[in-house]
């Protein structure tokens, strides 16, 4: 279902028109929840449990933007969720674009944007639409919390923007030896006394640059103000740009460690593990050559291109000596490949973001 996008230059993504009003909104409940779905039936029914299992104070409702899934989702969600607003893309477009076309039909004073592959407890919500209430005249807009895997260890749920530099610095490891912030991707920092890098355990409240797009809790207002998710990002860094674009016109983003939600983490992803890892590489190039421009995302290819042949070539070093079991060996060969020759196929020059 992905052959549509190779071969391509960085960015052959079309304009589509933004489906938000700008009328002033009407809200009707206090929360809207939207979920993206594309063939993750079991997990997605799980969330929506969760999020019916206790009477809330709030009022709420759930969107599934349906990207075209084929394992019975939608009948079962409503024959068990008749309540659900389920609308049907007829195929899959993305998280960017089925997001806004969840969003678009929303009615709530907030958007909650949720990966179906979560569970929240039923506290989380609450907490969160509290603290939106109680800074209504602050420029915090957006809120997340901890992500939680089903071992029940914390991920990492927040991060700095990426820039070349910073790119560069997480292939290397080179944050791991230089704890300077214009380096690091995460809120890590140096521990003098062991002369170590200290990662961050999500313990603190802090404004961050961008939260996780598993979940997070928006203004639905200035969701649309901002024109929503950028359409033309397949999958990943869609949600780094939007809240770049939240930021650049004067709000923030809030880190809130006291909630979480259960992330399973990938299980969209997982159904064509090789070709979703390319497109978070293309992702990243285009999201680097919309704010940092061509020459800084050509210099990140290429040396993602690099990066690639050397992991090929561990691959069949490693096969050779035995170092690696067969099936291993073979899923790392055929990622390496994939990303390399997409790599290779993108061509910057062919494509232009607007400014």
């Amino acid at each position: 279902q992905y052959n549509h996008l190779l071969p391509l230059g960085f960015f052959q993504m079309k304009n589509q028109l933004v489906m938000f009003e700008s009328a002033s909104l009407q809200h009707e409940v206090d929360l809207s929840v939207v979920i993206v779905n594309y063939n993750t039936r079991d997990f997605l029914l799980s969330c929506l449990r969760s999020l019916y299992q206790v009477p809330q104070k709030f009022t709420f409702e759930v969107i599934i933007s349906e990207n075209g899934s084929t394992d019975s989702s939608e009948e079962l969600v409503r024959r068990e969720f008749p309540q659900v607003l389920l609308i049907q893309n007829g195929r899959n477009l993305g998280f960017g674009a089925a997001m806004n076309v969840g969003a678009a039909q929303a009615r709530g004073r907030y958007l909650v944007v949720l990966n179906p592959d979560t569970t929240v407890p039923p506290n989380t919500l609450q907490y969160l639409l509290d603290y939106l209430d109680s800074h209504l005249d602050s420029d915090i807009k957006v809120v997340g919390c901890r992500l939680v895997g089903r071992d029940g260890r914390t991920q990492s749920s927040c991060a700095r923007f990426p820039t070349p530099l910073r790119v560069f610095s997480l292939f290397t490891r080179l944050d791991r030896i230089l704890p300077i912030p214009s380096l690091q991707t995460y809120y890590d920092r140096f521990d003098w006394r062991h002369l170590s890098v200290k990662h961050w355990n999500h313990d603190e409240t802090r404004e961050v640059d961008t939260v996780l797009g598993a979940f997070f809790v928006m203004s639905l207002e200035i969701f649309k103000q901002v024109d929503g998710f950028d359409k033309r990002y397949f999958m990943y860094y869609e949600e780094v740009d939007l809240l770049r674009k939240i930021q650049a016109a004067g709000y923030h983003v809030c880190f809130l460690p006291e909630v979480y939600v259960v992330h399973y983490g990938g299980e969209a992803t997982k159904q064509e593990y090789a070709r979703m890892r390319f497109e978070q590489q293309r992702s990243l190039l285009q999201y680097l050559q919309k704010w940092h421009g061509t020459l800084a995302a050509e210099l990140i290819r290429w040396f993602l291109v690099i990066l690639a042949c050397f992991r090929l070539g561990w691959v069949i070093v490693s096969g050779n000596v035995g170092s690696l079991e067969n099936s291993k060996r073979l899923r790392l060969k055929s990622t390496a490949i994939v990303m390399l020759r997409g790599l290779l196929e993108l061509n910057p020059r062919r494509f232009s973001l607007p400014e």
